[in-house]
Order: C-alpha cells, then structure tokens, then sequence
C-alpha cells in the first residue's frame, strides 16, 4: 500500500496559510491508499484546529495534531538558545515525538507551499544511504562564505526536507545538529536552514528544483536568472526550464516584503494561492495588506519602474548586503554575551 506522511509547524497566525498547503496536497495527491497529516500546533486557536481537521477529513486522511508543549520543555531541558523569541526554530529534530517508529519517510513542508502535482514517484523512489533529499536556495550565492561554507558547496532551502527516517536514527542527526547548536549559538541568519547546511551537507542529495520553485524562478527565465546570479554547481538551464514548465511544489515564500496571502501583493504565486484559499475551507479568509518599511517600498517602485533584470541585478547587491549586516549585528551581539 502506498503511504504519505507529511509533516507541518504552525502558530496560530500561519495555521489557515498551512491548511491552504495541506488542501493543495491532498486535492493532487488522491493516488495514495494512506495520507497521515502531522501538524506540530504552536498555541493553536480550537477555531484553527476545527478547519484544519475538517479539511482533511473531506479527503479520509489522518490528521495527528501535536502539541508543541513536550518539545519545547525538552528543548528547554536541553538548554537551546531562543531564536527570534521563539523555539519553533527546531520543532522538526524532535522527530521521535511526532512519527510513528513504523514510517519509513516523512515530508517536512512549510506552510507557506503550495503541492501542484502528484508526489508518487519521490515517495516510492529508494533514497540509499541518504538522509534527505533537498532542493538548492535559489539566493543563496555569495551567502554561503558569510556562514562558512565553500562558495562550490551546494546550498539547501529547508522549506522542503524529505527525510529518510531510518537513516536519520541511524545517523544520530537530531544529536549532530544539537551538538552544533550549543558549539555555535544563535550565529546565524537564517538559523534553522544554516544548521542543517553545515551539519548534514555530507547526509544529503539533491533534486530537482521542481520540488521546491521558488519565487526567483516564476519572475526569470533560466538563462537571465543564471547571467543574473551565477551560482557555482547550481542547476543547468535545462533543469530551472522543466522545473518551471512542470512544477509539484511552490514555495511561496516572501517576495517584495509580501506573501501571496497579503491583500495587493505582487507574489508571483498570489494567483494559484488565491485558487486553492477559495476551494479549501479557509474560503472565508480576508486578506489584509502587510506593513513595509521604507526600503520594501522603495523596492516596489523600482519593480514597478525598471526593466526585470536590472530590477534582479540591484535586488541581489541589496539581498547579499542585507544578509552580510545581519550577520555582523548578530556577530556583535554574541561578542556582547562571552
């Protein structure tokens, strides 16, 4: 019998963006015999709860809802550093609270996806002796030598992990991960994505992008993304193409200060969100516009204003730039703390 296990993390403000996911996941993967529904709640409303389980009981799966409370007081215990004010940063290495020891493989979404196709073939596909598959970040570029990886090196989004759940015990990946945090701290930009670079680059392989479009690649064509970026070891021209013509899953994240779920925003992925928002049982959501600051408005206007790969050109000097203060600041302020 074919099985789906799939994993999501959500407070109470991204839980109705994560039951849109979950709509888009079940209407185009009616194919399995078996769909269980993790869901990690994080101070959930009962009222965000009720839509999540009513979604996915329209479609006989499984919801198993998990409170967040027992992964957080062993994070606790463990003595984590907060990121953000938050520990939701590492809900996903607490993978033994959550999965039954049976299954074998469990997809990690964001709630910010959208799954626009079958995920069949990827369930079913051997994954050897690694323990994710993963999917390149589209921006990463000059980022990696700010957190110590090679400029060579590959560099994963973490908005989509298939995990090999065998070979993460077998490996001791939660521990390996833990081990560095307490070394490192709260050092990096991009906290939780940074960790599983650095700890797990040897454990993973990579796929096609077309498990994990992102936004840069819905806005340019290959060939002007790849003059534009010019990222070492990153997918071929052809690879972006067929990702672009046959994608399974969005990644929707934030564009322009905005997500497609913002009242006016110019997310490539507003349209196809819009879609599954007004067939899934979060129908009744009303959009609300999201708050800038003055540089994401000057950032619209230039959108707005220049041609597209110019507009690309200046937002990858401004991108590299915002992560390389970022992680100064966060430099400065660990100096303060030893």
């Amino acid at each position: 019998m074919s099985s789906l296990n799939v994993l999501y993390c959500c407070d109470d403000n991204y839980a109705p963006y994560a039951n849109v996911s979950i709509y888009s996941l079940l209407k185009n993967n009616k194919n399995f015999d078996i769909v269980n529904i993790y869901v990690i709640l994080d101070n959930v409303s009962e009222n965000n709860k009720l839509m999540m389980m009513k979604q996915i009981e329209l479609y006989q799966a499984n919801f198993i809802p998990i409170d967040a409370e027992e992964i957080v007081k062993e994070i606790v215990e463990l003595g984590l550093p907060r990121y953000r004010n938050s520990y939701a940063t590492y809900f996903r290495l607490f993978l033994e609270h959550i999965i039954d020891s049976k299954v074998e493989k469990l997809l990690y979404l964001d709630c910010d996806t959208i799954v626009c196709g079958s995920l069949l073939s990827i369930m079913e596909s051997d994954m050897g002796e690694f323990c994710m598959y993963v999917v390149q970040e589209s921006l990463a570029d000059r980022y990696k030598d700010i957190i110590g990886m090679s400029y060579d090196e590959p560099y994963f989004n973490a908005g989509v992990l298939l995990i090999n759940l065998k070979n993460w015990w077998k490996y001791d990946c939660k521990t390996k991960i833990i081990q560095h945090i307490k070394k490192a701290g709260n050092k990096y930009c991009c906290h939780d994505q940074d960790l599983l670079n650095i700890v797990l680059k040897d454990y993973v392989c990579f796929i096609s992008p077309r498990y994990n479009l992102q936004p840069i690649h819905r806005l340019l064509n290959a060939r002007d993304y790849k003059t534009i970026y010019n990222i070492k070891s990153y997918y071929s021209e052809k690879e972006i193409e067929f990702a672009r013509s046959n994608p399974v899953i969005l990644h929707t994240y934030r564009f322009l200060g905005e997500f497609p779920w913002h009242k006016n925003s110019r997310h490539p992925d507003t349209g196809i969100f819009d879609d599954y928002l007004k067939e899934s049982t979060q129908s009744n959501y009303i959009k609300k516009r999201q708050q800038v600051g003055i540089m994401i408005k000057v950032e619209k206007i230039l959108y707005l204003l220049l041609p597209r790969k110019w507009f690309f050109k200046l937002f990858k000097m401004v991108h590299e730039w915002s992560f390389r203060r970022q992680s100064q600041l966060i430099a400065k302020e660990m100096g303060k703390d030893h």
